[in-house]
């Protein structure tokens, strides 16, 4: 499904993926597809002139109604720049560390998220210790004093924990659900402000996430479960193969190697790894030439992943692998599937193969609209299934 952007991929599914927020106050249809037809397919630089003129108009709309005590459009305002905001910022890639507009913009969506009303009178913003700093999150509690189950939920690959509202907080206020969202190594303002990157053993993350989670008041200790969002659908699942306390697993959707959506091509499968590698210094020394989607993957992985090198990348991303882990999971777990996947197609099988515990593989299909990854336009057909199969797996 493209839209918006017939003939580049990765601008049309960032839009879709923009715009899909409209359902729980990120957006406004009009307005992004009004963006979208200003915007140059493939020009990184036109895409963020015009989603950054968009989240500065709203932005001055919220605090003009702040100024008049107007909090309710406020709020609708300041939510959706945070999003705009987001949006605008995704295509910095070439030299995220030293292009000043990265660092502003994406303190703007954190601070015209925060600014939302519906934000302060129900989400509590928490710091996760975390290795000598603090992670950032936000926690809803819905149960109040009586203690409920508890959704712990974090992105991938280019999240933020301000998104994760977008993506499935908002969606577990409505649903009952009680949620810790957060952000950890390589995301957010862990890797923009700490310079942290990704990590592959990922519980060493998520077990001081669970020890802060369990003080907090609401959380049923036995009634945690944990969801990961893209790169998260492998991130969460080696996270619960270590960590006890994790009741229910979701890949949303599910990932078991990471290093094929790289080397996507049949040809480079069946490389050795000395071709692999020269294939994929080659990539990366000529990403200026490549698609938006392939220029995009490359660059944002050596930022990251925090390596400098297609070596050094490759190391990397052979450790994300879950054969031999998948199978020590035993909570239950469910593993969702796109159908038209254009990051991870096939990985959810893989994942949902090799797991031992009890499972479930739910598919979504381009026929009803969620055949995207992460069925980007489709959220609350997602939410619906994901959160009956909550309710009836620890709920």
């Amino acid at each position: 499904m493209r839209f918006m952007f017939d003939t580049d991929e990765a601008f049309s599914f960032e839009t879709l993926r923009a715009v899909g927020y409209t359902v729980y106050g990120g957006a406004d249809i009009g307005e992004v597809i009004m963006t979208a037809e200003r915007i140059t397919p493939g020009d990184g630089e036109s895409w963020y002139r015009e989603w950054r003129a968009l989240a500065d108009r709203t932005a001055s709309i919220a605090d003009g109604c702040a100024a008049g005590g107007h909090m309710t459009s406020a709020s609708g305002a300041y939510l959706k720049a945070s999003n705009y905001y987001r949006t605008s910022e995704f295509f910095l890639r070439d030299d995220p560390e030293h292009d000043p507009r990265v660092a502003e913009t994406s303190a703007l969506a954190v601070q015209t998220f925060r600014s939302a009303h519906e934000v302060q009178a129900r989400w509590r913003p928490v710091r996760i210790p975390y290795e000598g700093i603090e992670l950032d999150g936000y926690y809803l509690n819905v149960s109040g004093d009586v203690r409920g189950p508890t959704l712990v939920a974090h992105g991938g690959f280019d999240s933020t924990v301000e998104e994760m509202y977008f993506a499935v907080g908002e969606a577990a206020r409505r649903y009952g659900w009680n949620c810790l969202i957060f952000e950890g190594p390589g995301q957010g303002a862990v890797l923009r402000t700490h310079g942290l990157p990704f990590r592959h053993d990922w519980e060493a993350v998520i077990t001081p996430v669970v020890d802060f989670a369990i003080d907090l008041p609401g959380v049923d200790g036995d009634r945690i479960a944990l969801l990961g969002m893209s790169l998260g659908g492998y991130l969460a699942p080696r996270a619960a193969a270590f960590e006890s306390r994790i009741a229910a697993c979701v890949a949303y959707d599910g990932v078991f190697r990471i290093a094929g959506a790289f080397l996507k091509t049949p040809e480079a499968q069946v490389l050795d790894p000395t071709d692999r590698l020269a294939l994929l210094d080659n990539l990366i020394a000529r990403r200026s030439e490549a698609s938006s989607s392939q220029r995009w993957l490359l660059s944002n992985s050596l930022w990251t992943f925090g390596v400098s090198s297609a070596k050094d990348l490759y190391a990397e991303i052979v450790k994300y692998d879950l054969t031999g882990v998948a199978d020590r999971i035993t909570c239950p777990t469910l593993v969702c599937d796109a159908e038209n996947d254009q990051f991870a197609a096939g990985q959810p099988a893989m994942l949902y193969e090799a797991l031992d515990c009890p499972k479930t593989f739910l598919p979504f299909t381009s026929a009803e609209g969620a055949g995207e990854h992460c069925h980007e336009g489709a959220l609350t057909l997602f939410h619906q299934r994901l959160f009956d199969w909550l309710d009836e797996t620890i709920a």
